[in-house]
């Protein structure tokens, strides 16, 4: 061997892909998602998996992962971001790792009409902004503290034994019927749900607060109303002043001054 030269060592193999999980392409194909969520391409596996893992989450019409102990709030937020444009059904009952959920902003999922967070058993606080889901499902997620809910179609609301419960907004222009009497630690309530009648709308005693905590708005249709009666009052009596300007006969300037 000639000095100086290096001997050649065996050329390395280089990675291949690892292989493909056959479910993956069914829900593609069905618009179909049950699995946990840890049964998903993951992007650290090979380089064009992240790309795989969105073309699986944005194919679904429905995603259904109850009971996942894999589950945690970056799969809710993932879905929020992606937004997946025909997606109608999220179940996620029962998942025990989950705290937090927020839908927001009001485009997001454009076509989610049924929400499933039940017996989710560390479940915090919810945020939701939709304007076309119209079923929502919150019921025995004992630990649940707050929930807003701005969806403006949202038909039937269940919030059965949330024993934690403590503040509760709903805006809602078809809500019709709502029972609050086993949320028994609610301190906050604000419905501003035109269609939802006293008889249709079932409320434990509240818990007593400090005023100073709690200021009290009226619904905001009523709020609306007195603002638009208000501008139109003013309205009127300046059209009075301008008239009584432009008919007046005397030489003096009109002078108005408050009373």
């Amino acid at each position: 061997m000639a000095k100086g030269k290096k001997k050649k060592g065996k050329k390395e193999a280089e990675p291949t892909e690892p292989p493909h999980d056959p479910g993956w392409e069914r829900a593609v194909l069905s618009g179909r998602w049950e699995r946990p969520p840890d049964a998903l391409p993951d992007a650290s596996s090979w380089p064009t998996w992240g790309a795989l893992r969105e073309r699986i989450l944005t194919s679904c019409k429905e995603i259904l992962v109850p009971w996942s102990t894999t589950l945690r709030d970056s799969f809710p937020s993932e879905l929020v971001k992606l937004s997946p444009p025909e997606l109608s059904k999220l179940e996620l009952r029962g998942c025990p790792n989950l705290t937090r959920f927020v839908l927001s902003p009001i485009t997001s999922c454009p076509k989610l009409v049924s929400l499933d967070l039940s017996s989710c058993n560390n479940l915090q606080h919810v945020l939701i902004q939709s304007v076309s889901l119209e079923n929502l499902v919150l019921s025995r997620s004992t630990t649940l503290h707050k929930a807003l809910v701005q969806c403006k179609n949202l038909r039937q609301l269940h919030v059965e034994g949330c024993d934690s419960l403590d503040t509760l907004m709903v805006w809602s222009e078809m809500l019709m019927e709502l029972d609050l009497t086993t949320c028994t630690n609610l301190r906050v309530v604000e419905l501003y749900c035109p269609e939802l009648y006293g008889d249709n709308c079932h409320l434990p005693k509240l818990k007593e607060r400090a005023q100073a905590e709690a200021p009290k708005h009226p619904p905001i249709v009523t709020m609306l109303k007195e603002q638009y009666a208000q501008k139109a009052t003013q309205q009127a009596e300046q059209r009075e002043r301008e008239y009584a300007l432009s008919s007046s006969n005397t030489v003096f300037p009109n002078t108005f001054r408050k009373i």
